[in-house]
């Protein structure tokens, strides 16, 4: 059953954030200003067809507007059902927990969208800690980050990923970082002793 007063309030928090007036959002649906007030006092349903526009313009689901259910905004997977893919990868950017919510979302983008966010570490337009990408990279994704990294000296902290690389990842590495390597490597084994 369809609970108006929930549905009343998501299209007027909806309109609202898009800084629009009831005058303006008639006028984007083609209804009047009377019929769009009816709809957030609760007094009436908006047709089907100012519903699927509604969902264009509100960049949302017609059940996120008609089931009341909410998205966790760490659901990334329920984000990807709900909402345009550059809308959830958008808000995966601009999100305060970044570090956190890679292994939320890495997994479920494509190849492309996987090397737009390596190329933005690399690039350093993303504040996210190469230790938290790491162990979600494939084997030729970890190569192509390694290699930026070292091809233009980029500096970064990757004493933090050692002991996740193989062999041939730590083979990588030039003269300019095997010292450091070397010392990390020594330093480690001196702890075991």
């Amino acid at each position: 059953m369809l609970n108006i007063d929930l549905i009343s309030k998501k299209i007027t928090a909806k309109r609202k954030q898009k800084g629009m007036t009831q005058e303006e959002l008639a006028d984007a649906l083609f209804v009047s200003r009377q019929a769009v007030s009816k709809w957030e006092m609760g007094k009436s349903l908006p047709s089907i067809d100012s519903l699927v526009e509604m969902t264009k313009l509100f960049d949302v689901t017609i059940d996120y507007i008609l089931d009341g259910s909410e998205i966790n905004d760490h659901d990334y997977q329920s984000m990807f059902m709900q909402y345009p893919r550059e809308s959830v990868i958008y808000h995966f950017l601009n999100s305060n927990h970044i570090n956190d919510d890679i292994k939320n979302i890495f997994y479920l983008l494509t190849t492309k969208e996987r090397r737009q966010i390596i190329d933005q570490l690399i690039t350093r337009q993303l504040k996210l800690d190469v230790d938290m990408l790491w162990p979600y990279l494939s084997i030729s994704e970890r190569k192509y980050l390694l290699g930026n990294f070292i091809s233009k000296n980029i500096d970064q902290n990757l004493s933090s990923i050692y002991d996740m690389m193989s062999t041939e990842e730590k083979m990588m590495m030039d003269s300019k970082h095997e010292k450091t390597f070397m010392y990390i490597i020594n330093k480690q084994k001196g702890e075991k002793n």
